[in-house]
């Protein structure tokens, strides 16, 4: 067992080294400006895929206090099936490096672990809502009944208490009544990962910061799991190697066309 297994078995958590270069880590800037640029725009497939900081901030007041709803309709807090939005975020996604990290902390062969959803949460610089504490493995959107999943948090700028980073309660995992005021947040570079296990508990503050917080949350879990809920996502349940051959394909369409 090596020691980021080992850290990640204990503490439910791990901080991992750098995922994503910095030449990809340009390139999905550049893919989730544009998101963005569709989404405030109110883009039906972007929007119908989406919530916006007004919604969420009128449904969780208490997680964004002092922000007018009204204000903020076409400010995006999260879009979700990316690759269906934007066929280039397969390259980012069926990189090695996050496969093999993932597979170390599942402890499986990289040929067994499976995509299940993507998709980009931002907290946007003095407005960003806080997310309620909650463990992923009670979620109804995509979870397994043996709970062997990872949920890995790709931030796009540091992400640390500063900005309303996520802050996770070490051991939660093991224990059914952990106690929240233990919890921390660890800083996280951009292009490095914040894997979760399942059972985790983790929360976050608001963003009050001046400073933005875009983070890329891909689940990844199993081809042996069985799923209690599946979210018709575009290419869930999908290997590295049929994420990449898609992404090779919308290329060379691309390529094609006049």
């Amino acid at each position: 067992m090596s020691t980021n297994t080992m850290t990640f078995a204990s503490h439910g958590y791990l901080v991992t080294p750098i995922l994503v270069t910095d030449q990809e880590l340009a390139f999905a800037r550049v893919l989730i400006n544009q998101l963005v640029g569709r989404f405030r725009i109110g883009e039906p497939a972007a929007v119908s895929v989406g919530v916006n900081i007004s919604d969420v901030s009128r449904q969780y007041p208490q997680r964004n206090p002092d922000i007018n709803p009204d204000q903020w309709k076409h400010e995006p807090f999260i879009i979700g099936d990316l690759i269906a939005l934007e066929p280039r975020f397969a390259r980012i996604l069926s990189l090695p490096s996050v496969w093999a990290c993932v597979a170390e902390l599942l402890e499986c062969a990289p040929c067994e672990v499976l995509f299940h959803f993507c998709n980009l949460t931002c907290k946007p610089a003095e407005i960003g809502p806080a997310v309620g504490w909650h463990r992923d493995a009670d979620n109804r959107y995509f979870a397994s009944h043996d709970g062997r999943t990872v949920r890995l948090l790709i931030p796009l700028q540091l992400m640390s208490a500063h900005n309303g980073g996520t802050s996770v309660v070490s051991g939660s995992h093991l224990h059914t009544d952990p106690t929240i005021e233990a919890a921390m947040c660890p800083e996280v570079p951009p292009g490095a990962g914040l894997a979760l296990h399942s059972a985790v508990l983790h929360g976050s503050s608001p963003n009050r910061s001046k400073q933005e917080r875009d983070v890329i949350v891909i689940q990844f879990g199993l081809r042996s799991s069985t799923l209690r809920y599946q979210a018709k996502e575009f290419l869930s349940l999908s290997t590295r190697e049929e994420l990449l051959l898609y992404y090779r394909d919308s290329i060379a369409k691309q390529n094609m066309q006049p």
